[in-house]
């Protein structure tokens, strides 16, 4: 039932937005999103522990694929952070001018129930199909109500995903052909391949994934894409469509070719290591504030990559743990690009400064927020990083080294960045408002959650302490 609820609730909404197109389409898009948040509430609260078959029926059985939903603690961890995140990408709405805004949300809503789908999915065709399926709408999304070059931008982003998805297809299609046409996750997971075979298998399961975070060298598209999608666009991509390359990595990579895991690692670190170093330096560079935010992305996302191929139990919680902190961590910095464009009319650093003169207690809030992204101790991203590191130190201390400059220049770039913004001469020359209630209503409970999650991670390490302590004892039977 709840995972039933999680699947037809935004859909069916957003399909009533889509034909019936009401005047009240942000209310409805955001009390939909409510309501699935207070299923997957529910979904957490009532979670024992293990691995919860909600639903299970043969569907083509001449293809393996079978309708079976569930989630472990790591899939319900992924559930909550879309069920969170969504309300607050939907709210953000609210402060944005768009043309057919019952479209838009319905897409949202579309986005928002393909990714539970994903998360949900325990057959790997099923899983398939809900990781292609999220690309229609943001692909819609994207095209429609984009930037300067969307046309070109978006196609590019469509290329990219597109290969890595047939590459992901073919490696699904071989498993399947030697599990002897059962696609249930756990029964690929059982199968045992020659060491050869998972070398090349490795790269044709993890290339989509690979492209979906990104990671060095399969990151061109995620700037551009970035910078030029509407801004909710931005956060659907930043805060949670990337987590499914992680959760893809540990749901069908990890159990299913071990052997090549262990072959690629240090390769794949140290490719997630430098896009982390490269994207910290290009953010450095960047006189856009969104610009900034988008590199800066990228900076983080091969952090967690490098964190979840320590493949130790402190780097792997780590990674998913940091996964939560950092969509938390994106809809705030993006949220305050949207505020500033909406007061100053630009994201262009060099035309803001000073601003903390007019609005002191937006300059406040976003102090709070940078305090996450600068991983300060007490702070959730702080815990995160602290166990991504003690799991690279496992592997290697230099890349945990290496790694470590990461958090150097990123405390640089984001103080540079502040200080542009909200320091210094006033070169706006604006009379802007402070922050509004509206402001207040969505960065408070983010920074709210940020600090208490940084005190007490405790609810979220819970999650995620069992599967990955089963997989790890798994992959050692292997």
């Amino acid at each position: 039932m709840i995972a039933a609820l999680l699947l037809l609730i935004p859909f069916l909404a957003g399909l009533l937005l889509v034909i019936v197109r009401p005047a009240q389409a942000r209310p409805i898009a955001l009390v939909t999103s409510l309501a699935s948040l207070a299923v997957v509430l529910f979904a957490w609260i009532s979670y024992t522990g293990g691995t919860v078959i909600h639903y299970e029926h043969d569907w083509v059985n001449a293809w393996g694929l079978r309708l079976v939903v569930g989630y472990d603690g790591v899939g319900l961890l992924m559930v909550i952070l879309t069920g969170v995140v969504f309300p607050f990408i939907i709210g953000a709405g609210y402060g944005q001018v768009s043309d057919r805004p019952a479209l838009f949300n319905g897409l949202l809503l579309f986005t928002q129930s393909f990714l539970f789908l994903v998360f949900l999915a325990q057959n790997a065709l099923l899983f398939y199909i809900g990781y292609e399926l999220t690309l229609i709408p943001v692909f819609l999304l994207l095209l429609s109500w984009g930037g300067a070059g969307r046309r070109a931008i978006t196609v590019r982003f469509f290329i990219y995903t597109l290969v890595g998805g047939l590459s992901l297809l073919f490696g699904i299609i071989y498993l399947l052909v030697q599990s002897g046409g059962n696609g249930d996750l756990s029964a690929l997971a059982n199968l045992t391949l020659p060491a050869s075979t998972q070398l090349w298998l490795f790269w044709a399961l993890f290339l989509a994934f690979a492209i979906k975070l990104p990671i060095f060298p399969f990151h061109s598209w995620q700037p551009e894409t970035y910078y030029m999608a509407p801004l909710q666009g931005t956060m659907v991509l930043g805060a949670v469509m990337l987590k499914m390359g992680l959760y893809g990595v540990y749901k069908l990579v990890f159990p299913m070719v071990p052997a090549g895991v262990e072959y690629w690692q240090t390769t794949v670190i140290a490719l997630a290591l430098i896009g982390a170093v490269y994207g910290g330096i290009i953010a450095f560079r960047q006189t856009d504030f969104k610009r900034l935010v988008a590199f800066s992305s990228l900076s983080h996302v091969g952090v967690l990559c490098a964190g979840l191929f320590a493949w130790n139990a402190y780097g792997i919680s780590g990674s998913f743990y940091q996964a939560f902190a950092h969509a938390i961590l994106v809809l705030g910095m993006l949220y305050l690009v949207g505020a500033m464009q909406e007061r100053t009319g630009t994201t262009d650093m060099g035309a803001m400064g000073g601003l903390k003169g007019h609005a002191p207690r937006l300059a406040a809030l976003f102090l709070l927020v940078l305090v996450n992204a600068v991983a300060l101790p007490l702070t959730q991203s702080f815990v995160g990083e602290w166990l991504m590191f003690a799991g690279l130190w496992q592997v290697s201390g230099w890349l945990t080294l290496f790694a470590l400059t990461t958090i150097v220049i990123g405390a640089i770039y984001m103080l540079y960045a502040y200080q542009r913004v909200m320091l210094g001469p006033d070169r706006a020359n604006l009379s802007m408002a402070d922050a509004s209630t509206r402001d207040h209503l969505y960065l408070v409970p983010l920074i709210a959650v940020t600090l208490i999650l940084g005190v007490y991670p405790g609810p979220i390490l819970e999650l995620v302490d069992a599967p990955v302590q089963q997989l790890l004892t798994s992959l050692s039977v292997h």
